[in-house]
């Protein structure tokens, strides 16, 4: 059976709200080719003179070039709706052509005007006679095309224009699709169906790297992208659950820039832009998505689930690591428009996540590095270096006590399963790795950062006691490396491998802790040595380049592959 009808009709009628209707209805007119001049996030808190959105377009009804202003409510327009007084559909409406659209769009005055009602309902019996009448008379009467597009209408639209000229092609993207939506608050996962659909979205067709402008199916593939974000994200709300959005829409993410580097379309201005989109849209809901969470940060302990049981001594940590991380990648992602009298609501942010729940010192995976090294970079950035040194020395004395009293650092192959079992049994799994120290490796180069001469010697001899082997992973792919005939990955370069997977080209390079006389080495001629290889690893990243870097966080902690030491090492001087 066709379900496709149906789906989007239900999924539309669930708009509930105006600006929800807005963002589904905007992606639907840039597919349809609009000239877009105006949409209502641009007069937010405004009044928008019966102009939700305007735009500009050959009327493919006769062939001539007109404005097109567009009204939308969302609903049934019934005798209440069209009465209310100030955004009721008569008064918007009236509005319409009475205002001026000021814009600097050639022509733009001298242009025929058809208005359009957009609503994802119908209009009721009691107020049909009302309307048509107003239109004539309003509208028609005065030389100005008027038409309704109700539900029916823009079910029509989307699915004949998006849905199944692209998406929902075939049986099998019908099924996927539709079981992505049924089971949005099911799985614990990304579910396999929403990965398989995506792949049958971006790469199973063939895209052309040509330079010129895309051609409409080509723009398509970005618009169907944009559709199925929000339907997932609306879906998210309904259950009133933003977790389930975050986690599809980060899933969405990686895989959609790195079908962008797969295919060597980051030198689009055209795909950059219509990504871009995208980017914004997500970092909207993982805005919101922190704005329902951050209250929890203002109480001790208010990531913790006291319902969750003996699970809660391994759920309270992970949850928590993975809350700072989704916090610092938003803020790395609006950093540079952050002004200078701002930060200290970052810092006292930063802090008082850290300290309300002291868990984020304890981290029980060597990849909980990440949001570790991401806290003290932003903390440094900001300008609070003393409170970064609390951090530092809070995982550190962490590190010290884990390895006196339980024999045992953070699993270092990133399973958790392995911490679990191990913490349940007091057992060590076969598979859980602490003989070695990726995060101790990184943290003793934080001390040499943070000026910590007493604390290197502190921790250098704690090292040495413990027989601890410090290493760091060092990819092949180096602009300097002398390594890269062994890169065993050759159809994807590191970025590709880093937005797809775990990535494993590279070598461990140990840090030791004694000179060539094998004496313990000082603390001036540690930092002597690491000034030396402060550019062992330098890579020139596309993602930066095209403005994204916050995504390459995203990436190292999703796919569980370290950071590279360009990360930390640049705060080396």
């Amino acid at each position: 059976m066709n379900i496709k009808p149906t789906i989007i009709k239900e999924y539309l009628q669930s708009l509930k709200e105006d600006n929800e209707l807005d963002v589904i209805f905007t992606i639907l007119l840039q597919t349809l080719e609009y000239e877009i001049l105006s949409t209502p996030k641009e007069y937010k808190g405004f009044s928008q003179y019966g102009k939700d959105i305007v735009t500009v377009r050959i009327d493919p009804t006769d062939g001539v070039k007109k404005r097109f202003y567009f009204e939308l409510k969302a609903g049934d327009i019934d005798s209440q709706k069209w009465n209310m007084p100030g955004n009721g559909v008569r008064d918007t409406l009236t509005m319409t052509v009475d205002a001026d659209f000021k814009t600097t769009y050639k022509d733009f005055d001298k242009l025929p005007i058809k208005v359009i009602l957009v609503f994802n309902g119908m209009v009721s019996e009691k107020i049909r006679t009302t309307l048509n009448g107003f239109s004539q008379k309003e509208f028609i009467d005065k030389g100005f095309e008027f038409e309704e597009w109700n539900i029916f209408k823009i079910s029509e639209l989307l699915s004949n224009e998006i849905f199944n000229k692209y998406l929902l092609i075939n049986d099998e993207n019908i099924r996927l699709f539709n079981r992505v939506l049924v089971n949005l608050n099911v799985v614990e996962n990304v579910s396999n169906d929403f990965d398989v659909l995506i792949d049958n979205l971006l790469f199973k067709n063939s895209f052309s790297k040509k330079k010129g402008n895309l051609n409409r199916k080509q723009k398509l593939i970005f618009q169907s992208i944009n559709l199925i974000a929000y339907i997932i994200y609306t879906e998210s709300k309904n259950y009133n659950n933003l977790s389930i959005a975050k986690k599809y829409l980060t899933h969405l993410i990686l895989k959609y820039w790195f079908w962008i580097l797969k295919n060597k379309l980051d030198t689009s201005k055209e795909i950059i832009g219509l990504f871009n989109q995208f980017y914004k849209f997500y970092n909207t809901v993982i805005e919101e998505y922190l704005e329902r969470n951050l209250r929890l940060l203002e109480l001790k302990d208010g990531l913790y689930y006291e319902d969750s049981g003996r699970y809660e001594q391994i759920g309270y940590t992970t949850r928590s690591f993975d809350f700072i991380v989704v916090l610092n990648s938003f803020i790395f992602s609006i950093k540079d428009k952050i002004q200078k009298e701002e930060f200290k609501g970052y810092i006292d942010r930063i802090n008082n996540t850290l300290q309300n729940n002291n868990v984020l010192s304890r981290p029980l995976l060597d990849i909980h590095s990440i949001p570790i090294i991401d806290s003290l970079n932003l903390l440094i950035y900001f300008g609070d270096k003393e409170f970064a040194k609390q951090y530092l020395m809070n995982v550190l004395g962490y590190l010290k006590f884990l390895k006196k009293n339980y024999n045992k650092f953070p699993d270092a192959a990133n399973n958790i399963k392995s911490v679990i079992k191990y913490t349940v049994t007091s057992v060590k799994p076969v598979y859980y790795i602490d003989s070695i120290s990726p995060l101790l490796a990184v943290l003793m180069e934080y001390i040499v950062i943070l000026d910590l001469e007493q604390t290197y010697y502190d921790t250098r001899k704690f090292v040495i006691e413990n027989d601890i082997t410090l290493g760091l992973f060092v990819p092949h792919q180096g602009i300097n490396s002398n390594s890269k005939h062994l890169i065993e990955d050759c159809e994807n370069d590191l970025e590709e491998q880093l937005f797809s997977k775990s990535v494993f080209d590279g070598y461990q390079i140990e840090t030791n802790m004694f000179s060539d006389f094998n004496k313990e080495l000082s603390y001036e001629d540690f930092k002597k040595k690491l000034l030396k290889r402060k550019d062992e690893f330098q890579y020139e990243y596309k993602t930066d380049k095209c403005g994204f870097s916050s995504l390459r966080t995203i990436a190292h902690y999703y796919y569980k592959t370290p950071y590279f030491p360009d990360y930390w090492r640049n705060h080396i001087n």
